[in-house]
């Protein structure tokens, strides 16, 4: 009995070594609080909710109230009253806006509306058309030279065929 309790007593002292060392009981360090800084964004790169919708239409969602019913697929399944939810439209781009509408591209802001846009035309691009110009008031003034020529010539002809008319009939004697 003496060698027994002297078994006991020393597998209880190894078992406290042990478990002494075991990271089960070892106090935890709590590590220092890290401090998070908050990510502030970048100037012109989010879109304000006023002007999303101006870009991009959400999708649109309905729910609808269901009240119990039996499974069409099997008699022997009854689903208990619940909602629904549906899409209805997906979300889409707004390709027709009724305003101009400000998109942030970065740092720079640009108007979406072409027809608003106004760009200042390069030299060359400004001697071209005014060239154009000089050529088609040209060819507007040989058009309305030519059309008063053709409608003198006209006149002269119906003159002519006239004149020709009354000398070529013979004379009653």
């Amino acid at each position: 009995m003496k060698t027994h309790s002297l078994l006991i007593f020393t597998l209880a002292a190894v078992c406290a070594a042990s478990l002494s060392g075991c990271a089960l009981f070892k106090r935890k360090q709590t590590p220092p609080p890290v401090q998070t800084i908050a990510a502030s964004p970048v100037s012109g790169t989010e879109l304000d909710p006023a002007n999303t919708e101006k870009l991009r239409h959400g999708e649109t969602m309905r729910a609808y109230p269901v009240s119990r019913y039996v499974d069409p697929r099997d008699p022997n399944l009854m689903h208990e009253a619940h909602i629904v939810y549906r899409k209805e439209t997906p979300a889409a781009w707004n390709l027709t806006p009724h305003a101009p509408t400000v998109v942030p591209l970065g740092p720079v802001l640009a108007l979406s509306d072409p027809a608003e846009k106004t760009e200042i035309l390069p030299a060359e691009v400004e001697q071209k058309m005014a060239a154009q110009n000089r050529l088609m008031a040209a060819l507007i003034e040989q058009n309305e030279t030519l059309t008063a020529e053709l409608s003198r010539l006209k006149s002269e002809i119906t003159k002519f065929r006239q004149s020709q008319t009354t000398t070529s009939k013979p004379e009653k004697q």
